[in-house]
């Protein structure tokens, strides 16, 4: 495929329709609210500061939200399919509950899913020409891993301002969450692509997570190194028995 083929699917079909924009705007409000409910004032409530820490929150959601759908739909696209971004209702029920129950003290951020459906003409000539479990998978994760990305970008540049550590902190929280094998999030989508692929990629991101504060190469090494580790493991006493 070329950049000009590339360019006319991504004009189709990379921008949100209406549905699905309502769809982001609205999920980008709940995390928001979710992220920045323990910031209405420090001993009394503080509604001025609370709705000026809400939008920062809004702004810092928003972006690290459409870095990792953007993503997904252009690698869906280049896959021959057609993206379609929605809410996972249970999800943000679930995270309002949690939030509510611990009074802010825990943040756990369900809710962001997508599917795929077919393009025939896009479709043509490739090997597996239907829908694929293990594109999916592979689609799914390549969001989170571009936010992954975001945040190595800000540690290289040594961002210290408030808001970019905000971006950098919520990227990492969101695909942790987004990563769990909980269909129908990401996680849950490459788990039934690919249980190798799967086990590496969320092991890794176990081991970024765990090593971030020690530096930007060891975090990446370790994560690296975790990974193999556990998919080794996975494959040598559960896979192999499986095949």
């Amino acid at each position: 495929m070329n950049w000009i083929e590339f360019k006319d699917r991504f004009n189709r079909f990379g921008w949100f329709s209406k549905k699905e924009l309502w769809y982001v705007v609205l999920l980008v409000i709940i995390f928001s609210f979710i992220f920045s409910f323990t910031q209405w004032g420090t001993d009394v409530f503080d509604a001025s500061a609370g709705i000026k820490n809400l939008f920062i929150a809004f702004c810092v959601v928003g972006i690290v939200v459409l870095v990792h759908h953007f993503v997904q739909r252009a690698i869906c696209l280049l896959f021959g399919f057609k993206p379609n971004h929605r809410i996972w209702w249970p999800g943000i029920i679930l995270s309002l509950l949690v939030l509510f129950l611990s009074n802010g003290r825990l943040m756990v951020f369900f809710g962001a899913v997508f599917s795929i459906a077919m393009h025939k003409a896009y479709r043509l000539g490739w090997h597996r020409y239907g829908l694929n479990l293990k594109q999916q998978g592979l689609i799914a994760v390549s969001g989170n891993i571009a936010v992954i990305l975001l945040v190595c970008a800000l540690r290289l540049m040594s961002v210290s301002s408030a808001f970019w550590s905000n971006v950098a902190y919520f990227s990492v929280l969101f695909v942790f969450f987004n990563m769990l094998p909980i269909p129908p999030l990401d996680g849950g989508l490459m788990l039934l692509g690919s249980r190798l692929y799967f086990v590496f990629l969320f092991s890794a991101l176990v081991g970024f997570i765990a090593f971030f504060s020690y530096g930007l190469i060891t975090s990446l090494f370790m994560s690296i190194l975790l990974g193999l580790v556990c998919w080794f493991i996975f494959y040598w006493y559960f896979e192999r028995s499986w095949s």
